[in-house]
């Protein structure tokens, strides 16, 4: 089977179809046949890109630790092939997955970078979602200013802002002003 097999493509097509069809399992275990076979035509970027949905596929499937192995080494992967946006999607699924593990200094530091690198590129839409996932495990963490602050900021990136964001934004700004900051 070679990467552009039509075996291969239609395995792939299997498992992003179980992914949107809730069989996450089954989509994982369909990701890791690709990734296989593509390790073994040594594509490490495509390799590296199954290995990030089998990843996702795995935490969406509760396996929180195997979600974390799966997506070792693909920002790597990523950055030496000059993948930069995928290199930021995959530090962010493994901090999703670090999250979800139950290590969450390893997860904001994860979250950090993810974020840091996003706006690197650019990509405000992709920061914001970041900045709201680190927002959300600063309050886990016992730290509301901080969460509220790293909300606030994932909000004022996103290049369209909806009602609900404006909303937000302004309730947001209640602490500071009688803070008195």
């Amino acid at each position: 089977m070679t990467p552009t097999s039509p075996t291969l493509d239609s395995l792939a097509q299997r498992a992003l179809q179980d992914f949107r069809q809730g069989r996450f399992a089954d989509a994982a275990e369909g990701f890791r046949i690709v990734q296989e076979a593509l390790e073994s035509a040594q594509e490490s970027s495509a390799a590296a890109e199954a290995a990030n949905n089998r990843s996702v596929a795995l935490l969406q499937a509760g396996r929180p630790e195997e979600a974390r192995q799966a997506a070792m080494g693909t920002p790597e992967v990523f950055d030496l092939a000059g993948d930069a946006t995928r290199a930021a999607q995959a530090v962010g699924n493994l901090a999703a997955a670090a999250e979800a593990s139950g290590d969450l200094a390893g997860a904001e530091a994860g979250y950090r970078e993810a974020a840091r690198r996003f706006a690197e590129l650019g990509d405000a839409d992709n920061q914001a979602v970041v900045l709201a996932s680190l927002s959300q495990l600063q309050l886990k963490r016992g730290r509301p200013l901080e969460a509220l602050t790293t909300m606030q900021a994932g909000i004022e990136r996103k290049p369209r802002r909806g009602l609900r964001d404006r909303w937000l934004q302004q309730l947001l700004k209640l602490p500071s002003r009688l803070l008195g900051r």
